[in-house]
């Protein structure tokens, strides 16, 4: 412990420091400019005894400098002085002492508050340091229990995403069968129906002399046989592209549910962005400028036709969004400190609500009229990305447009 003794009397200085110097290194100094110089350096005391009449600056102002100064605000400081007036021990209280001892002093009194003092401040300093050990364990508790719930999150996800997978894999068995036996059926009757059509011509071509051949011609016309015949390929057709749109539904829960996996590749994902741009979706009726920022990228192993799929889907979103006219841009980067590529294609268009957004990976959810949209391309582009070991997630604000982030491991985590 250092303790400062600051007294302009040589005889009060010299007892002072033969009394305390059993309790630790005792300095001393006659004036308040020597205290100040003293206790503001890099090694302040520990506990200051400080006289009140001294020439030069008095010990009031050296308090009120040492309670204003950073590294002394902490320092105990006792007032020893031969003032008896109340209002002089309360001054110096309120200017931040600690306590204030008169002249005559008994040496044991002095001794016992200075050791007082003493342990008080060495309490307040181990109760500082145990406070702040304990923030930082409050802190890394927090962050572990945040892990923890990150991590809960993340496989509460991944059951849910199982058990939907599971669910689309029953569902899709069990319409696959029945639906390419309604699809068989339809082309045979289809062809049937022209061999019809070719029968009901023959008797039409016949002399309409007979009887027989009149009344056919007679009941032909009432019941306008050649406009039902003529219906029919438009039914037909109808009905083979509600057939189509249903086997494209399949085919998505098929792919969502991981049925048809295809084997890994190493690709370069930048040619695969590339090649996805020729194929984009052609809305002749909009004006959009696409731009490119992609960066030198490692090959990356993956299902190329699953990640193709997940691209594709993305920017036919991008497309979607935008109304007459807008711009879509996609960037790839290389995050070596991860080992992960992240790819984002972002978009100024009409956005989504908190509301959408929420939903917005939620199987059969859709924002689009009834007929144009299944609702399981995000699901099944999110299953696709999580199956990989990578992640994916939208940031939107209504009318200001979307930011779709992939980001997807080096090496294939399936």
């Amino acid at each position: 412990m250092k303790i400062l003794i600051v007294d302009d009397e040589f005889v009060s200085r010299m007892t002072l420091q033969n009394l305390l110097a059993s309790l630790g290194e005792c300095t001393t100094v006659e004036s308040g400019e020597d205290a100040l110089m003293v206790a503001l350096s890099d090694n302040p005391p520990d506990l200051i005894l400080l006289d009140i009449l001294m020439p030069g600056i008095d010990g009031f102002e050296v308090c009120k400098r040492l309670k204003t100064a950073s590294q002394t605000k902490d320092v105990p400081v006792i007032f020893l002085s031969a003032n008896t007036e109340v209002e002089d021990k309360t001054r110096g209280i309120e200017l931040g002492a600690v306590d204030y001892i008169t002249k005559p002093f008994h040496k044991a009194e002095v001794k016992a508050r200075v050791l007082t003092h003493l342990s008080i401040k060495k309490m307040r300093e181990d109760l500082r340091d145990k406070n702040i050990t304990l923030e930082r364990q409050v802190d890394e508790i927090k962050e572990k229990t945040e892990l923890l719930r990150e991590k809960d999150l993340q496989l509460i996800e991944m059951d849910r995403i199982a058990g939907i997978g599971t669910l689309a894999a029953g569902i899709a068995h069990e319409i696959n069968n029945p639906l390419g036996f309604l699809k068989s059926t339809l082309g045979i009757l289809n062809k049937n129906v022209d061999k019809m059509r070719d029968a009901l011509r023959y008797w039409k071509d016949k002399p309409a002399t007979d009887p027989l051949v009149q009344g056919y011609l007679e009941y032909v016309a009432e019941i306008s046989l050649d406009r039902v015949v003529s219906s029919m390929d438009e039914k037909f057709d109808r009905a083979d592209r509600g057939l189509t749109r249903i086997m494209d539904i399949v085919n998505s829960l098929k792919r969502f549910s991981g049925i048809d996996m295809e084997p890994l590749a190493k690709i370069d994902i930048n040619n695969n962005i590339t090649e996805i741009l020729k194929v984009a979706p052609n809305q002749e009726d909009k004006k959009v400028d696409i731009v490119t920022q992609l960066q030198e990228l490692p090959l990356i192993e993956c299902a190329p036709y699953e990640i193709n799929q997940c691209l594709l889907q993305l920017l036919k979103n991008a497309f979607d969004a935008l109304d007459n006219e807008g711009a879509i841009k996609i960037t790839s980067e290389w995050h070596r400190k991860d080992a992960q590529i992240v790819i984002r294609i972002v978009d100024n268009g009409r956005g989504m609500s908190p509301e959408v957004l929420r939903q917005a990976f939620n199987p059969f959810f859709t924002t689009k009229p009834v007929g144009s949209g299944t609702g399981v391309g995000l699901s099944l582009t999110e299953r696709i990305i999580k199956r990989h070991g990578g992640m994916i997630q939208l940031e939107s604000t209504a009318d200001r447009g979307t930011t779709a982030t992939i980001k997807l491991p080096v090496s294939a985590q399936e």
